[in-house]
């Protein structure tokens, strides 16, 4: 077995001469009992490898072709295997649980792909590792470079490239392919090549009913809102889009000034409201209304009407700012994606 540069993280592999690549397997030290995805037979020395790391715990599967070892995995170290609901039933063998799209276990997610070869294959992203383990939905052939399986093996390779957008929002940093060269950098270029190229121009659309809407609050739900990420899965890097469905009589931020990021909002329904130090201005669908940065962009968006009100928020996405939250005199800090706030305070707090 081989360690990755990735904490946790070991892989086993076999060449494959009738397809030139190999197929491989990958383990996770996990601190709820060790995780193995799509795992190959083990030789003697494997065994031994994984025994001394802790044994198997649980055994993911992304598609029923990929159930390799599993069973006997599952005799020697007393694992048990789980896979999507829809796949669970294609298997050669009982699974021992199931699972929809979502948190399998903690920090590890089922992301669904549709139009792949079978009609439950997922991808499993870590985001806490920036990781994504994906059995055959994508092929690391040639070396470095990401491609599909041939075009009559997929129920639909245009739907697939736009299923995988879920991944590609995530933003991995490593891609874990169960058949070819893992990728260890340059995933979003790559990414966004094969789905681009397969996709066509529609991977760069979306529209909100196609959004994953999540529900944020505050904990007393003064600060409640739905939110969606537009930007991330149809490849902007640039700047950052939200969507937002803010309730009646809840807020959806504090008040604060960006010092690098200018921002921009568009109301598409409803009446909200937006705070500033120069006073509350009622907004209309089809307004747009403009923060530049410092002092004079203040804001607080909040819904004080008695209907839920829908708007898409536009900002610059930059490496380095700082923001100030005037209300409660706190300062947040950003450097390269480092997050921090003075004396470690919750966003919330004074608010």
């Amino acid at each position: 077995m081989q360690a990755l540069a990735i904490p946790g993280f070991y892989a086993w592999s076999r060449w494959q001469p009738d397809r030139n690549m190999s197929f491989a397997s990958h383990l996770l030290v996990h601190e709820r009992g060790n995780v193995a995805f799509d795992p190959l037979p083990l030789d003697a020395s494997e065994e031994a490898e994984i025994e001394a790391l802790g044994g198997v715990a649980l055994i993911l599967l992304t598609n029923r072709d990929h159930e390799r070892g599993a069973a006997a995995l599952r005799e020697r170290f007393g694992a048990r295997i789980l896979a999507s609901r829809a796949e669970a039933g294609l298997f050669g063998l009982p699974v021992d649980d199931v699972f929809e799209q979502g948190e399998v276990l903690p920090g590890i997610v089922a992301v669904a792909l549709d139009g792949a070869k079978t009609p439950g294959e997922v991808a499993f992203v870590l985001p806490d590792s920036g990781v994504a383990v994906l059995g055959d939905a994508v092929l690391g052939d040639p070396a470095g470079a990401l491609t599909f399986l041939p075009d009559a093996k997929l129920a639909d390779p245009r739907k697939l490239a736009l299923s995988l957008r879920r991944v590609w929002a995530l933003q991995p940093r490593a891609l874990l392919l169960g058949d070819g060269a893992s990728l260890f950098a340059g995933v979003d270029a790559a990414m966004s090549e094969l789905l681009e190229t397969r996709g066509g121009p529609a991977v760069n659309r979306i529209n909100l009913d196609e959004l994953d809407w999540e529900w944020s609050d505050d904990g007393d739900q003064r600060y409640r809102c739905e939110i969606a990420e537009i930007g991330l899965p149809v490849g902007a890097r640039k700047l950052g889009y939200r969507g937002v469905r803010l309730p009646a009589g809840t807020r959806f931020c504090p008040m604060h000034a960006h010092d690098r990021e200018e921002e921009v909002f568009f109301v598409l329904d409803g009446a909200p409201s937006v705070r500033s130090l120069r006073g509350t201005v009622r907004l209309r669908a089809g307004d747009v209304i403009a923060f530049p940065v410092g002092d004079r962009g203040a804001h607080q968006l909040l819904n004080e009407s008695d209907a839920p009100a829908t708007l898409i928020l536009l900002g610059m996405d930059e490496e380095d700012e700082v923001v100030y939250y005037p209300d409660s005199q706190k300062v947040g800090l950003s450097r390269r994606n480092l997050r921090m706030r003075v004396d470690r305070l919750d966003y919330y707090d004074g608010e």
